[in-house]
């Protein structure tokens, strides 16, 4: 999803397992009906996508630039990170459990995802095309509640806890645990080499 709002005046970049589907449900409920709000799969009953034509799920920042120039140069513009390798459990979690994601291509074990290589990397969708960062401020998953309070003294938004809490749960026993694979140096490494061009921005 994509949310370009103009009153209050923000735009969020949507990143891959940070709490993205939670947030575009949490703030949409706040914007105007002018709003850029576009849909989310499975749809939630309190989420209205509105005037959406030419925007799509996980638009990147450039994209959005592009399409509104000055509403975006104005805009508070602002995205979400994790750390990568709990980032990597997380969406292998959801591929391997959730309906809307298993297929026949799904990697059967965390092992064979980890050698398959495709990781969550989202840091093309709040850079330009040199890798630098052409969004305000990048907010860390794991301060989640600090943030929300931050993008409200920013936006004018009013501030409200996150109560929607939408595509969890799919972290099941087969699923490692943080600490084991940050204690296995190979995986840890590999996963954080992979995400070199992220930490650029965000430390961890």
């Amino acid at each position: 999803m994509t949310i370009v709002s103009f009153e209050p005046d923000f735009i969020f970049i949507k990143t891959h397992k940070t709490a993205g589907t939670s947030l575009e449900v949490h703030l949409a409920s706040e914007c105007a009906a002018d709003a850029i709000v576009t849909p989310i799969y499975p749809p939630h009953p309190h989420h209205t996508p509105r005037n959406a034509s030419g925007y799509y799920n996980h638009m990147p920042a450039q994209a959005i630039s592009a399409a509104r120039p000055e509403h975006f140069d104005a805009a508070y513009k602002f995205a979400f990170e994790r750390h990568p390798v709990d980032k990597c459990l997380s969406f292998y979690a959801m591929l391997r459990h959730s309906p809307e994601h298993y297929s026949a291509t799904t990697p059967r074990s965390w092992h064979a995802f980890v050698e398959r290589g495709v990781f969550p990397v989202d840091d093309a969708l709040y850079t330009d095309g040199e890798g630098r960062l052409i969004i305000d401020r990048l907010y860390r998953y794991e301060e989640l509640e600090q943030s929300l309070h931050d993008i409200a003294r920013r936006t004018g938004l009013r501030y409200r806890p996150l109560a929607v809490r939408e595509k969890a749960g799919f972290r099941r026993a087969d699923i490692p645990s943080f600490a084991e694979v940050m204690t296995d140096s190979t995986t840890r490494d590999r996963i954080l080499r992979a995400f070199a061009s992220t930490l650029r921005h965000i430390a961890y």
